[in-house]
């Protein structure tokens, strides 16, 4: 239970902080949300065995910088002469990178788990724009549909992951607490 406490402690203390780390690395906001709420759960999801050795503050900054560029890197938006990308990747060692290789991991199984409640086609449309890296106008042409439906699935994912991803933060934080008043 004080586990518990410290972090929704630190989560209320840093959140916005670590926000700001992210969006500058993304440039979306968005998107900064997303990656500072998978950290959370993933500091949840680690909480009894989680050892971090130096303030939690420099711990959280590491990592959602480190996931900010991951996703930079992975959406194809790095531009490999940025200073910050630069002086961040110098500073990457390997136990970092073995942390945040186990925050992705966990934040991609409960993404995909996520994923999979969408409806079916919105879910198709969604996966053929991020997974395949299909444009819009591609898609349209593929399903048959005008490039404004796939607009409207793509917003309509997105929110849904958002709001998803939200609930699921709030039902962890109460189960630990259920459980430590057990």
């Amino acid at each position: 239970m004080a586990e518990l406490s410290k972090i929704e402690s630190v989560f209320r203390e840093h959140y916005s902080f670590l926000c700001a780390v992210a969006f500058k690395v993304v440039e979306d906001e968005d998107v900064a949300k997303d990656i500072v709420q998978n950290f959370f759960l993933y500091c949840l999801d680690k909480i009894s065995t989680l050892d971090v050795n130096v303030s939690f503050k420099n711990y959280a900054f590491r990592a959602v910088r480190n996931a900010s560029l991951s996703y930079r890197k992975k959406s194809k938006k790095v531009d490999y002469d940025d200073d910050l990308l630069q002086k961040s990747s110098a500073s990457l060692i390997s136990s970092s990178e073995h942390e945040l290789h186990e925050q992705e991991t966990a934040r991609d199984l409960v993404l995909w788990q996520i994923i999979g409640q969408m409806p079916e086609k919105r879910r198709h449309v969604f996966l053929l724009s991020n997974k395949d890296g299909l444009k819009y106008t591609e898609i349209a042409e593929q399903l048959d549909i005008s490039v404004n439906t796939v607009k409207t699935h793509i917003k309509l994912s997105y929110e849904f992951l958002r709001r998803e991803c939200q609930s699921l933060m709030r039902i962890v934080i109460l189960v630990y607490t259920w459980i430590g008043f057990h």
